[in-house]
């Protein structure tokens, strides 16, 4: 190899070597994950207790510029209602088909647009939302902003159908208390670089 052509490939490497981007990993560092829905009786309202988070960003100034993936796991068991009904737990963790399908996943497989406004991030992504070992594509849009220590906090809802999932929503006291297809996901997540 030539002097010459050595001295251009570390001009090119020197050069370039802002321009390449890589993605940081983060996992959760905290984490709210609601699940609320109605009934013939009264609403309800439950929480996820074990949920592993993971993505990856590309963070310039501060600022989100670009997720690469990212997933979400949820351990059906960790689904505790808030008034402490026990017959409640059992009674959704056997309708989410627990012990066949210990975990409820998303998985990203497209970012369909980031939007900065004021220092925060509308996320819209396209994936796979697994439950009860039923997969369907499921977009969601998230508000995500970086904080002043670096981490990524993320927001969001969700209003999933069971049925789109083939789950057939429970009823109680032979069928007077019946559960409504429609819940609610309210997210809340603390990202922190791996």
């Amino acid at each position: 190899m030539s002097i010459k052509f050595i001295k251009r490939a570390i001009f090119v490497f020197i050069f370039l070597s802002p321009l390449i981007v890589i993605a940081q990993t983060y996992t959760a560092k905290s984490y709210k994950l609601a699940v609320n829905g109605t009934s013939t009786m009264h609403d309800w309202s439950s929480s996820a207790t074990s949920v592993t988070v993971q993505g990856d960003f590309v963070i310039t100034n501060g600022v989100i510029e670009k997720i690469t993936g990212g997933s979400v796991t949820v351990l059906v068991k960790s689904i505790k209602s808030h008034k402490n009904s026990g017959l409640m737990d059992s009674r959704t963790h056997e309708t989410l088909k627990a012990d066949k399908n210990p975990n409820i996943t998303y998985t990203i497989s497209k970012v369909n647009n980031v939007q900065q406004s004021g220092g925060e991030a509308t996320v819209t992504i396209s994936g796979n939302l697994t439950i009860g070992g039923v997969s369907k594509p499921t977009d969601i849009t998230l508000k995500m902003k970086v904080l002043p220590n670096g981490d990524i906090e993320v927001k969001g809802n969700k209003k999933i159908l069971m049925s789109n999932h083939g789950i057939k929503p429970p009823s109680f006291m032979l069928g007077a208390l019946k559960v409504g297809d429609e819940v609610n996901l309210d997210i809340y997540v603390v990202l922190h670089k791996k």
